[in-house]
């Protein structure tokens, strides 16, 4: 890596691109080594549109933890 780099990913739910540090990263599958990003704003925000964009997403990659699923949608994480 290059002395200074910062990584950048991207919140899956708004599509905002943040430093790496400010997302919430959660694990698709118990070691695959797939994940996927959140930033702190769609977490916190209870809106019907992060969610139905969430759950799309959740729905399309298979995501297998139930309970965090619920919890990711409903706003508890």
């Amino acid at each position: 890596m290059f002395k200074g780099h910062k990584p950048i990913r991207m919140c899956v739910v708004c599509k905002g691109r943040f430093l790496k540090q400010t997302l919430c990263k959660f694990a698709v599958k118990k070691g695959s080594g797939r994940s996927f990003y959140i930033c702190n704003t769609c977490i916190n925000q209870n809106d019907k549109n992060n969610k139905k964009r969430l759950s799309k997403f959740l729905n399309s990659i298979n995501f297998d933890d139930d309970d965090l699923k619920e919890k990711l949608l409903n706003g508890d994480c």
